[in-house]
């Protein structure tokens, strides 16, 4: 590319090699988010998104780098998912607001285009965090600027950008100390990174960046559209390798859990074909037993139609405010329904749904005003973007982080509906509802390390307390307990606890039972909430 300028299909062609480079380093991305947690997902959330933007320009035969740049942008923005997701459309669109009505790409037009991109990446977050994306799109960009764009080719310029973004990671643990501790450098940072080489080399990756196999841009299945199959069954054999297993079987499907040892494995992995894994296990030489196949669609739908019935005998009256929420869980979805929700979004543990799934949700609900709950805190951007887009409605977004203050928000809607409250008020009255509300949630951790404090080792039980890492043990029941007391909880009164797909009601009461006699004055009730990864969420208050 040692060129001073290049057309749009050029400019198709680098983004194409900058989404494959990201899609072969997906799992490196991954394993770089801060938090353990088997949904950490920034790398799926990025290839993604550079997914839905290459597909809205694949059949583009127009040789204008502004509008190659802008339909890619507008892919991007619809396709985002997460946050990093969403920053990275926010930075494509502030990079082809920098291309505006030219027809090539030169060397001075690029250094002005990645300036705009972090202007305008930088605007979309209210408070930005430096250490993160946005630190390495900005000093990528100023060391851009400091270049000579007049006798610099378009390639030198490239270099000198990720040359820039390169030092501009390295250093994102000195920003953060959540990075430092836990030993990584940001994720999406890297991520960004990924895209900018494969776009300055053409190959598949960068070096001695990943020694993943290549996935082509196109290749992954979207799952967005579905939920597939719940598979869970045992691996019974001699000398099984569990974390060989788990690595095979992430790849394989999403929402994977293995946890066991060298003659019993335990396998939850969530895959649109079912055979696909059992076939792994029998191919790995062991037998299997226990098999649950479980189709998560036909479930959905049919619980759907189900809270569809009940809410025509309830309400015939069409909701002057509609709701939409992201939940993950047949329990919760049934949960949110009772509570009168218009409209479920499948989401939540690592199934991140775009900001085109919220816009085509908020054109279909039943009231031109509407608000949205988003329940996760890696999906209030892409909502946020969404309400933004859909001139045709008038939109707020109530950014609950969790399921939980998710119910104690719709908990206020229903009492500012019955008052006939306005818009602003009811979702200022839901905001302050769901952030009263603190939520414990416990899952397995994704990896080892060592975080606030805390040595965490490979498939400990982690609790998080409103989002933050407090307690990591072996031991369930061990770690609940820790958890409870950072809350102090004498000054508290109820606990809700959702349990989900991987334990039994039995299971449930069972802990109940224990930490009733273990926490005195504290009332504790069980509901059954469906998710997956995170055995049990619990709200108190």
């Amino acid at each position: 590319m040692a060129k001073a300028s290049i057309g749009g299909q050029a400019l198709k062609s680098l983004f194409r090699a900058g989404g494959e480079n990201l899609a072969q380093n997906l799992e490196l991305i991954n394993q770089l988010n801060v938090f353990p947690a088997p949904d950490g997902d920034t790398g799926t959330n990025m290839y993604h998104t550079l997914q839905r933007a290459y597909r809205e320009i694949e059949t583009i035969k127009s040789d204008d780098v502004s509008h190659v740049a802008e339909r890619f942008a507008y892919g991007a923005l619809m396709g985002a998912r997460g946050n990093s997701g969403t920053i990275l459309s926010q930075l494509l669109k502030g990079f082809a607001c920098g291309l505006a009505d030219a027809a090539t790409l030169t060397t001075e037009r690029l250094a002005a285009a990645c300036a705009a991109a972090v202007e305008r990446g930088y605007a979309s977050v209210s408070e930005p965090t430096e250490g993160t994306i946005l630190t390495v799109a900005r000093e990528a960009s100023e060391a851009l600027r400091r270049s000579d764009s007049a006798t610099e080719s378009l390639s030198d310029m490239l270099k000198t950008l990720i040359d820039a973004a390169r030092v501009s990671l390295s250093n994102t643990p000195d920003l953060l100390p959540l990075l430092r501790d836990a030993g990584v450098v940001d994720a999406g940072g890297m991520g960004l990174l990924c895209f900018l080489e494969g776009m300055l080399t053409g190959r598949s990756r960068p070096p001695a960046l990943s020694d993943q196999p290549a996935i082509p841009l196109a290749s992954l299945a979207d799952q967005a559209g579905s939920f597939g199959y719940d598979v869970q069954f045992l691996m019974i054999g001699a000398e099984l390798n569990v974390d060989e297993a788990r690595r095979d079987l992430e790849k394989l499907g999403w929402s994977v859990i293995v946890v066991g040892d060298g003659e019993k494995i335990k396998v939850h992995i969530h895959v649109d074909n079912p055979a696909i894994p059992l076939d792994y296990a029998i191919q790995a030489g062991a037998a299997l037993d226990d098999i649950v196949v479980e189709n998560m669609d036909l479930q959905y739908h049919l619980r759907e139609l189900s809270a569809r019935s009940r809410q025509v005998v309830r309400d015939m009256k069409t909701p002057d405010v509609a709701v939409l929420a992201v939940v993950e869980g047949d329990g919760f979805s049934a949960v949110f329904q009772d509570l009168n929700c218009s409209a479920i979004i499948p989401g939540g543990a690592g199934r991140n749904p775009s900001t085109e799934d919220f816009v085509a949700k908020i054109k279909q609900a039943p009231s031109e005003r509407v608000i949205i709950l988003p329940n996760d805190r890696n999906i209030a951007l892409a909502a946020q973007q969404a309400a933004d887009l859909v001139d045709s409605r008038q939109a707020h977004v109530v950014a609950t982080e969790t399921v939980l203050q998710g119910i104690g928000a719709m908990l206020a809607y229903g009492d500012a509906l019955d008052a006939g409250a306005d818009i602003e008020t009811m979702a200022s009255q839901m905001r302050a509802a769901g952030g009263a509300i603190r939520s414990i949630e416990i899952t397995r951790a994704s990896r080892a390390t060592r975080l606030r404090g805390l040595e965490i080792k490979q498939n400990d039980f982690i609790a998080l307390l409103d989002g933050m890492i407090c307690a990591a043990s072996p031991d369930l029941k061990r770690v609940v307990l820790d958890a409870f007391t950072e809350l102090n909880p004498s000054d508290l009164e109820l606990a809700t606890v959702y349990f989900g797909a991987d334990l039994t009601e039995r299971e449930s009461d069972q802990l109940i039972r224990c930490l009733t006699m273990s926490i005195k004055g504290l009332e504790f009730e069980s509901v059954y909430g469906g998710q997956s990864l995170y055995p049990l969420l619990i709200s108190v208050e």
